[in-house]
């Protein structure tokens, strides 16, 4: 499997959605997004081409005989060699002639390395760091780059003075040649390194070399070196150990008179031979399969974790939502619905038809609901729903009272490190802390007072009010059947709201004491799916089940018209004050994420299907 055009596109989708995600959630995805991206960078998404080379990295601790056996694998001495552990500080790249005109090659190396290659005038330039060398030669087979990079052990207590160099130099590798004493063949600090490298994302194969004391049996060099692969891909080593070298001390050798002569143990064929033998395709193949699947699998990750802030923020904004409607219905408690029947009836009473405005006149008209409507106000009053105070019956009073007090509940909710309505209890989501941090910093009385003084308002009787009863009105009227004229003349029910009628909109109790509810419910209206309005009706009225249902059709829609802009107003007026700059940052939050997350869906759903 070659990396196609598809397969890149969708990865660089991946690479720029899932961290813009992350973001717009505030959700830290540090600890597996930043290895994952680097991952992506440094060892995958380079690769395009079938013809890439095989990059084979040299590695090892210090003195362990990198560059000693770089040089031999190439057959030139280039790479200084010496007795001191960290001689040299630069990555050197053994190219041919034939890896310059691979633009692909330089571009990837270059990227890993985060400086241009440059040639090699002087092994000397190999002992101070600097951008990474090449050299030109024809020792390497030509399908392979190795490289000699620096040890990855010169220091103390984790203090390393190559280790990221070597880092970057070594991720690059699509395999190794790993080089190591008796002295660190069980040294967990740098097979776990080396294993990090190896297995973060993708497994890449290696080789084993074990520079030994002749005196050393190939078992006991089997041994150790098994416990080094062990140490380094666990039990499954054997899938990704290509062949294990000893490479016997030699004075000659560290004097720098003779190449490194290594032996398979195996009995395979040495290790120029086992490189040049290597079927490239094959092995690109199979690393782009497990390098691959590891980033889908660690992307699949990341977008659960990602779905679960988003489905977390969906929660929470409902749960804010709530708690406003709570509080909006609240801040309405006392509102004196009498002044809207009232009106109503105006309303009503001069859009009459000829013949009923006559038979007010000739006092034909029956007065039964007059005195129901009478009944049904004392029993309105006698509600036991709560005053501020006894005697505090001013309708201004009663809502500024009620304003006042929703608007703090409100507020408490909206700042709140959790919030908590009857359905749910959860955290404040990330997204809205900033939000909420500021509006802490603000003025709340100054808030509260603009609320207050908008008590008069909310009394006042707007023209646009007027107009949506007119039209409510005529549409009632047109859909009056004859029978319900009929009625409507000789029975008079247009007086059951009569301009002298009083009757409490009850949104915070039950019925009425004494009484039977009609129940309207306001299904639809600004989310509001369990607001009823409750129409006090006394049980001992005698009305006909018909003109219940004639009262019942006027009044419900009569309900919602008032609702549709006391409870409009209300919300407007706690969203500019209270809730409006959190729900904003929450919805444009999940809405920009909710595109994201598709997109890495769908690229998941690619990468699956072409993979």
């Amino acid at each position: 499997m070659h990396l196609n055009a598809t397969i890149s596109t969708a990865l660089q989708a991946l690479r720029s959605d899932l961290p813009q995600a992350a973001d717009l959630l505030k959700l830290d995805l540090s600890d597996h997004l930043q290895p994952w991206i680097h991952a992506l960078d440094m060892k995958l998404l380079p690769k395009f081409q079938p013809d890439f080379p095989l990059v084979v990295a040299v590695c090892g601790g210090g003195s362990a005989g990198k560059s000693t056996l770089f040089n031999s694998l190439i057959g030139h001495a280039v790479s200084p060699t010496g007795g001191r552990a960290g001689l040299n500080r630069r990555v050197l790249a053994a190219l041919q002639a034939s890896h310059l005109r691979q633009a692909a090659l330089f571009a990837a190396l270059a990227h890993v390395f985060g400086a241009d290659l440059q040639p090699m005038t002087d092994p000397v330039q190999l002992t101070t760091p600097g951008n990474p060398l090449y050299w030109l030669g024809s020792g390497n087979p030509p399908n392979v780059v190795l490289l000699d990079t620096p040890d990855i052990d010169t220091g103390a207590r984790g203090a390393y003075a190559n280790r990221e160099l070597a880092r970057r130099s070594l991720e690059s590798a699509d395999a190794f040649i790993y080089i190591f004493t008796n002295a660190t063949y069980n040294n967990r600090d740098n097979t776990d390194f080396i294993a990090r490298l190896l297995t973060g994302m993708g497994t890449r194969p290696c080789y084993l070399v074990y520079r030994v004391y002749p005196s050393f049996s190939d078992e006991e060099v089997r041994e150790h070196a098994l416990t080094t692969a062990a140490n380094i891909y666990g039990a499954d080593y054997g899938r990704y150990v290509l062949d294990i070298y000893r490479a016997d001390d030699d004075n000659r050798v560290a004097a720098g008179q003779h190449p490194m002569m290594l032996r398979s143990l195996s009995g395979g064929m040495t290790l120029n031979g086992a490189l040049a033998a290597l079927d490239v395709g094959r092995l690109r193949r199979e690393l782009l399969h497990s390098m691959l699947g590891d980033a889908m699998a660690q992307a699949g990750n990341m977008h659960q974790q990602l779905r679960d802030a988003q489905t977390w923020l969906t929660r929470y904004i409902e749960a804010l939502e709530s708690a406003q409607r709570l509080s909006v219905q609240q801040a309405l408690s006392h509102f004196p619905l009498d002044r809207v029947l009232r009106r109503f009836a105006e309303i009503w009473v001069a859009t009459d038809p000829p013949h009923i405005k006559l038979m007010r006149r000739t006092g034909q008209v029956v007065e039964w609901p007059l005195k129901l409507m009478s009944s049904a106000i004392r029993l309105a009053r006698s509600d036991k729903a709560p005053h501020p105070s006894a005697g505090a019956e001013d309708p201004t009073d009663l809502l500024a009272f009620d304003l006042l007090h929703a608007a703090n509940l409100l507020y408490q909710t909206t700042m709140a490190e959790r919030i908590q309505t009857d359905q749910t209890s959860l955290d404040a989501h990330p997204v809205v802390r900033a939000t909420q941090e500021r509006l802490r910093h603000k003025d709340w009385q100054s808030a509260l007072t603009h609320i207050q003084n908008q008590k008069e308002r909310l009394l006042s009787w707007s023209g646009q009010l007027q107009k949506d009863l007119t039209d409510l009105a005529n549409t009632l009227r047109r859909r009056m059947r004859l029978v319900d004229q009929i009625r409507q003349t000789f029975a008079a029910l247009l007086n059951v709201v009569p301009a002298t009628a009083a009757i409490t909109y009850i949104l915070h109790t039950g019925d009425p004491a004494g009484a039977v509810g009609i129940k309207v419910k306001l299904t639809g209206l600004l989310g509001l799916h369990d607001l009823y309005a409750l129409i006090a009706i006394p049980a001992t009225a005698g009305m006909k089940k018909a003109d219940q249902q004639q009262l019942e059709q006027m009044l419900a829609p009569l309900a919602r018209t008032w609702l549709a802009h006391k409870l409009t107003a209300v919300q407007a007026l706690f969203e500019q004050r209270i809730t409006g700059e959190v729900l904003q940052a929450a919805r444009a939050a999940h809405a920009q994420a909710a595109e994201r997350l598709d997109r890495i869906a769908q690229q998941l759903a690619v990468l699956k299907e072409t993979a």
